[in-house]
C-alpha cells in the first residue's frame, strides 16, 4: 500500500467513528484532534482542520431538525450572540498560541473532557424547565460567552459544556438543549474556521477528508438505537481518549 494513503485512510475512518460517537454519546473530537496530531499536523493546524468536518456534520444535523419543525429559531437568534463573541476570541487566542503550548493544554483538556464523557452528564441535569430570573438569564449569557470561547479554543467535548449551559443556567428541558446545543455549534464553527483560514491554520485536503467519514459516520449513527449506542462507545471512547492524553502529554 502507499504509504501517502495511510493518512486519509487513517482520517476516513476515524471521521466516521468520531461521526458515530456525536451522534450516539458525544465528544467525536476527542479523537479526531489528536488523530490529525499523530499523522503529522501541527496542534494549532489540526485545531483549525477538524472545524471543517464538524460544520459537514452540523450542517447535516441542523437541516433535519429543522424541516422537522423543532428548532426554536427566535430563540437560537438570541442565544447565538455570546456564543459568536467568545468563540471568535476563543479561536484568535488558539491560532496565535505555539504548537507546544497547545498541545501540552489540549493534552489536559482532553483529560478532563474524558472524564466528563465517563461519568455521562447527561445523567446530573434535570430534565425539566426552570424560572428564568433577570440574574440567572445574565448567568446564562455569561455561561454562553464562556463555552464559546472554549469551542472555539478547543471544540473537544463543546457540547456537554453546551448542554450544561443550557439546562443548569438557562433552565432548558434537556430534549430543547439537545437541539439548541447542534444549532449552537453548527453557528459559531463557519467563524472559527475564518480566524483559522486566516491564519493558516486549516489542512483544506486533511479536512474535507475527515468531513466525508465524519459525515458518514453521522448518518450511520442516526439509525442506532441512542442508549444502547451510548453504552457501547463510551467505555471504548474513554479508553483512547486517555491513551490520546497521555501521548500528547508525554511522548
Amino acid at each position: 500500500m502507499d504509504l501517502a494513503l495511510l493518512p486519509a485512510l487513517a482520517l476516513t475512518a476515524g471521521g466516521l467513528v468520531a461521526g458515530f460517537i456525536n451522534v450516539v454519546a458525544g465528544g467525536g473530537s476527542l479523537i479526531t484532534l489528536p488523530l490529525l496530531i499523530f499523522i503529522g499536523i501541527p496542534p494549532t493546524s489540526a485545531n483549525g482542520t477538524l472545524r471543517i468536518a464538524i460544520l459537514a456534520q452540523g450542517l447535516v444535523a441542523t437541516t433535519r431538525y429543522h424541516r422537522a419543525g423543532v428548532i426554536p429559531w427566535k430563540t437560537v437568534a438570541i442565544l447565538v450572540w455570546p456564543v459568536w463573541l467568545g468563540a471568535i476570541s476563543g479561536a484568535l487566542v488558539a491560532s496565535n498560541m505555539a504548537d507546544t503550548d497547545f498541545k501540552s493544554m489540549i493534552g489536559w483538556i482532553t483529560l478532563v473532557a474524558g472524564g466528563i464523557v465517563a461519568i455521562d452528564l447527561k445523567k446530573f441535569l434535570a430534565d425539566k424547565e426552570s424560572q428564568r430570573t433577570m440574574f440567572r438569564r445574565l448567568l446564562f449569557f455569561i455561561a454562553l460567552m464562556i463555552v464559546g470561547f472554549y469551542g472555539g479554543l478547543a471544540q473537544a467535548g463543546v457540547g456537554y459544556l453546551f448542554l450544561a449551559a443550557l439546562v443548569l443556567a438557562g433552565g432548558y428541558s434537556l430534549v430543547g438543549a439537545n437541539i439548541l446545543k447542534v444549532v449552537l455549534v453548527m453557528a459559531f464553527t463557519p467563524l472559527a474556521i475564518v480566524v483559522f483560514g486566516i491564519n493558516a491554520k486549516i489542512h483544506i485536503g486533511y479536512a474535507l477528508i475527515l468531513a466525508v467519514g465524519q459525515s458518514v459516520g453521522g448518518h450511520l449513527g442516526a439509525g442506532a438505537t441512542l442508549s444502547r449506542g451510548a453504552a457501547l462507545i463510551r467505555p471504548v471512547l474513554v479508553v483512547v481518549v486517555v491513551a490520546a492524553a497521555i501521548k500528547l502529554l508525554f511522548f
